[in-house]
This record gives structure tokens, C-alpha cells and sequence, in this order.
């Protein structure tokens, strides 16, 4: 029994170190370039039945720094034990890109070359199905999405090469037979083309965009110009109000028909973008026809009701169209258009709070009677305001428009 004993913990000692080594992937990172399975076996020629998804995908500029999806599963309920995966633009390249665990139960980072999280491997030596992990782009050009796949000790497949190819040069019909030979080099791999990939061109839908932003800008500039109108100037000019009102629901008008035709010609229409838009110009309608039923003073009673109505109207109204805008905004990759959008709405805030200030002001003067001369004196300071407050709209409208016509998409809506 003592000699048995003896080759007991000898072998137990080597199961140790086995068991060690592939009962997870955090050992592996020695592996990383060659993604190798050494389990003492010949790794299966058949087509694996494990897919990567995506398997390659070309990122542009903008998605430089995003997460993107990536999942490893099994086809008709296959399983697998052990995996490695990677991405990297060939096949000799060292591994690129960051990922990130969804699910640390099943999935673990490896460190390569020193960094952290540039491949994935498995957490346990469990059967599983699928596992799902993030990856972010550190460049723009082509990735490749690569795994090593263990399905049990002895039944494994190595990585998919990596295969970039390049469109035929045209040859003329001189060089059409002629035989071009070359001598084989016995190497551990076989020599690549490596091509440039052109980035991917903007969204067709861009235009439809821009179009609809720029509309819905300019239908803000009107209603805020009538509004301007209404609180500053006194006797209210009906008829500058209601030709505003009337620009503001044909621009409103005008984006929503050209949403629907990009919902018929443009893949991924935004529900939010759309349903903003639209209520956008349903509150616009209730704002004209609200300012066309204006009461005069005289009327003390409908009119106090009419202000109410006016009050809630407009303040739905350039609530949902700044929404609509700021949806549309978040779409390009300039952030500083968001940042423009957001001081255009403040300084509409405080130019309404400076409105109501000066009002009641006016109010404890009238009732000091402080009349005469003062009043004509706050007349002008109110012309004053009314042209400083409807040049800065002017100014921060095509501002936003410029804007949004030279930067790039992020994603279409």
C-alpha cells in the first residue's frame, strides 16, 4: 500500500496543477497572441458549431470610445466548456480593444501585453451556451472578433484566421497570359493582405434631420418673437402675433411630413423624436387658435380667462418643441450643441423672469401714480429689450442650425 501511496499524491499533485489551469481562464493570459489550446490533443478541422457575433465589423470615427455587444453561442444546443476571445484588425496583430464583463458569474478579463480586459475567457468549466460581454472601439477601421472554443478536454477549435483581402488589380490585356512564379516559404502562417477600409458614409436620414431640427429652430424663433409681442409690447399688435403664430404651425407643419416620409424611407425611426414633433405642432395649432380668440381689456373677465388659456398653451407649447430639439441634438456628435441649446432655453427663462419683474414694477408705480413722462420712458425701454432679446434669438437659432449642418452624426434616429 505504501508504494500506492506514494503514486496517489504524486498524481494528485498533477491533477492539482491540471485542474488549475482549466477548470477557468485566468491562466491563460500567456496565450493572448496565440489563443492556443494545449490539452495534448489535435484541435477539430470540422466547422465549428460556435459563433461569434459580430464575427467583423468596421467602426468610424464616432464610435471611437463606444461599447459595442458581443456574444459567443452555441448552434443547436451545442455547449462548451472553456473559451478565449479577442478582437484585433489581423492576424498577426496583438489583441486591441477593451471588454468589459455583463456577467462576472461566467465570464473573466485577461490582462495582455500589460493591459487589462484585452481578452475574455470563462469563469468556470461549466457547460453554458452563449456568454455576452462589451467591447470598446479604440480606433476606427476594421476589427476582427476572434475565439479559441473548448467544448470538452479532448474536443476543441482554435481561432478562425484572420483573411483580409483586397479587390484584384486590373491588368491589361498585354499581362493576361503571363505566368508569374514565386518560391514557397515554409512559414508557421500565411501571409496577409492588409487592405484600408474607407468609413462607412453618414446616415441617409441625415438630411431628413437636419431639415426637421432646422424647422422646428425656426418655428421656436417665430412663436418666441410673437410671445416676445405679447409680454413686452403694450397694446398687443393681434396681427403681428397671429402672422407669427401662423409661420410657427407651417414649419411645425412642414417637419412632420417630412418625419413621415422618413419613416417610410429611413430605417430606425425614433418613436420619442416623432412624438414630440408631432405634439409639437398639435400645441402649436392650440396656440393659434388661442391668439385668435383675443379679448380686449375691456372684457375683464374672458380676458383673465384668456391669458390662463394663453399662459398654458404657450408654456406646453415651447416645452415640447425644446424637448423635440434637444432629442434631435443628442444625435450628433458635437455635445456642444446641447450645451447651445440649453443657454438658449435659460436665457428665454430669464428673459421671462426680466419681463415680469419690470411688470410688476410698473404696477407699484401706477399705484404710486407715477405717471406722465416715466410711462413713455418705459415704452422705449421695452422697445430696447424687445430688439436685444429678439436679436440674441436670432443670433442663437442660426447658430444651432450652422451646427447641426457641419457636425457628424453619431446614429440616425
Amino acid at each position: 500500500m505504501y508504494p500506492a501511496g506514494i503514486f496517489f499524491h504524486l498524481f494528485g499533485f498533477v491533477m492539482v496543477k491540471f485542474i488549475t489551469c482549466y477548470s477557468d481562464g485566468t491562466l491563460l493570459d500567456t496565450e493572448c497572441q496565440g489563443m492556443n489550446v494545449n490539452h495534448g490533443a489535435a484541435a477539430q478541422t470540422t466547422e465549428s458549431p460556435f459563433t461569434v457575433t459580430p464575427e467583423q465589423r468596421t467602426f468610424i470615427d464616432s464610435e471611437v470610445g463606444h461599447d459595442f455587444d458581443v456574444t459567443l453561442s452555441g448552434t443547436a444546443g451545442n455547449t462548451f466548456m472553456g473559451f478565449m476571445l479577442e478582437a484585433r484588425k489581423c492576424e498577426t496583430c496583438p489583441p486591441a480593444g477593451t471588454f468589459g464583463l455583463t456577467d462576472p458569474s461566467k465570464t473573466v478579463l485577461l490582462t495582455c501585453d500589460g493591459q487589462n480586459g484585452r481578452a475574455v475567457s470563462h469563469a468556470d468549466n461549466l457547460d453554458k451556451n452563449n456568454i455576452a460581454v462589451k467591447w470598446r472601439c479604440p480606433e476606427a477601421g476594421t476589427f476582427f472578433f476572434r475565439a479559441a472554443i473548448t467544448k470538452t478536454y479532448d474536443v476543441f477549435w482554435l481561432r478562425k484566421s484572420i483573411i483580409l483581402t483586397t479587390a484584384a488589380p486590373r491588368t491589361t490585356p498585354a499581362a493576361k497570359n503571363i505566368t508569374i512564379k514565386s518560391t514557397a516559404i515554409p512559414t508557421a502562417t500565411t501571409t496577409k493582405v492588409i487592405t484600408t477600409v474607407t468609413p462607412t458614409p453618414p446616415p441617409t436620414c441625415l438630411k431628413y434631420v437636419i431639415c426637421v431640427l432646422a424647422l422646428l429652430l425656426l418655428s421656436r424663433l417665430c412663436f418666441l418673437g410673437g410671445s416676445s409681442f405679447l409680454v413686452i409690447i403694450r397694446p398687443v399688435f393681434k396681427l403681428v402675433i397671429i402672422t407669427g403664430s401662423f409661420f410657427e404651425l407651417a414649419f411645425k407643419f412642414i417637419a412632420v411630413v417630412l418625419v413621415v416620409i422618413r419613416a417610410k424611407t429611413c430605417d430606425g425611426l425614433e418613436i420619442t423624436f416623432t412624438a414630440l414633433t408631432v405634439t409639437a405642432m398639435v400645441l402649436s395649432l392650440l396656440h393659434t387658435i388661442t391668439i385668435s380668440i383675443y379679448r380686449e381689456p375691456s372684457q375683464t373677465k374672458l380676458r383673465k380667462c384668456w391669458l390662463c388659456a394663453v399662459m398654458v398653451v404657450d408654456l406646453l407649447n415651447t416645452s415640447i418643441t425644446s424637448a423635440a430639439i434637444f432629442v434631435g441634438l443628442w444625435c450628433f456628435q458635437g455635445r456642444w450643441l446641447t450645451i447651445l441649446m440649453g443657454v438658449y432655453v435659460i436665457w428665454e427663462i430669464l428673459f421671462y423672469l426680466t419681463s415680469f419683474s419690470c411688470d410688476q414694477l410698473e404696477k407699484c408705480q401706477i399705484k404710486r401714480n407715477l405717471r406722465g413722462l416715466q410711462n413713455q420712458g418705459r415704452k422705449i425701454c421695452r422697445w430696447i429689450i424687445f430688439f436685444v432679446y429678439s436679436l440674441l434669438n436670432i443670433f442663437f437659432t442660426i447658430a444651432l442650425i450652422i451646427g447641426v449642418c457641419l457636425t457628424r452624426m453619431v446614429k440616425c434616429l
